[in-house]
């Protein structure tokens, strides 16, 4: 056993060797050198330092949901969960230049674009705007033309209008005789934004209408007439 030579060790080897125990004398081996190794003070200021800093108990990172089940929240949790979902899934989309949403995505935004809470198809229709390309955003706001309510009906008309997405038009027309005022208003001024690619539609809408309902879809052909088409 190798011991640290001091003086008290070295009187009990001593003591050990005068009684005649000199097997357990030899047991002892007493080395010289310094109490402490070189570097030792380095070991003890990292020490000292540990032992001055509060313990933290590291929380292991929370599991981040994989896009497969932010799709099911989405699709099958409150408003909220699917609202939050559905911020979660653009955050998380594909970085890379001209990557295309995976398909599933597009299937969801459509099913929550007929969703019972206005809230969540508005969310939807956000969302829509934020993954795909104009031309598929676009269909998916043709959908809220049969919108139940008329606000989400007046957005949806006006996004169209403003983007001129032609296939809109013959639901834009349809609209002129829609029972509340702000949509049929949105839905005129869409069709006056699109101009002579309107009239076509008017004018076939125009000629199939009862006589007291013509007027609708002529008068917006005057006015398209008027703007100079």
């Amino acid at each position: 056993m190798e011991l640290l030579r001091t003086p008290a060790l070295t009187r009990a080897e001593r003591r050990l060797r005068t009684e005649g125990r000199g097997a357990q004398a030899d047991a002892l081996v007493l080395v010289d050198g310094p109490l402490r190794t070189p570097g030792a003070e380095h070991e003890d200021a990292a020490a000292l330092d540990a032992l001055r800093t509060p313990f933290r108990n590291p929380k292991a990172p929370a599991d981040r949901p994989s896009p497969a089940q932010l799709l099911d929240l989405a699709r099958t949790g409150t408003p909220e969960q699917t609202r939050q979902a559905l911020t979660r899934l653009v955050e998380e989309r594909p970085r890379v230049r001209g990557a295309a949403p995976a398909p599933e995505l597009h299937t969801l935004v459509e099913e929550l674009l007929r969703h019972p809470r206005a809230g969540v198809r508005l969310h939807a229709h956000r969302t829509s705007r934020a993954l795909f390309d104009r031309d598929t955003h676009a269909r998916l706001t043709a959908l809220l033309l049969s919108d139940p309510s008329p606000d989400v009906v007046r957005m949806a008309a006006r996004t169209l209008g403003r983007a001129g997405w032609e296939p809109a038009l013959p639901d834009l027309v349809r609209l002129l005789d829609h029972a509340k005022p702000v949509v049929r208003k949105a839905a005129r001024d869409a069709l006056v934004g699109f101009g002579g690619a309107a009239v076509p539609v008017l004018r076939r809408t125009a000629a199939h209408a009862r006589p007291d309902r013509r007027p609708l879809y002529t008068d917006v052909l005057a006015e398209i007439s008027g703007a100079g088409v």
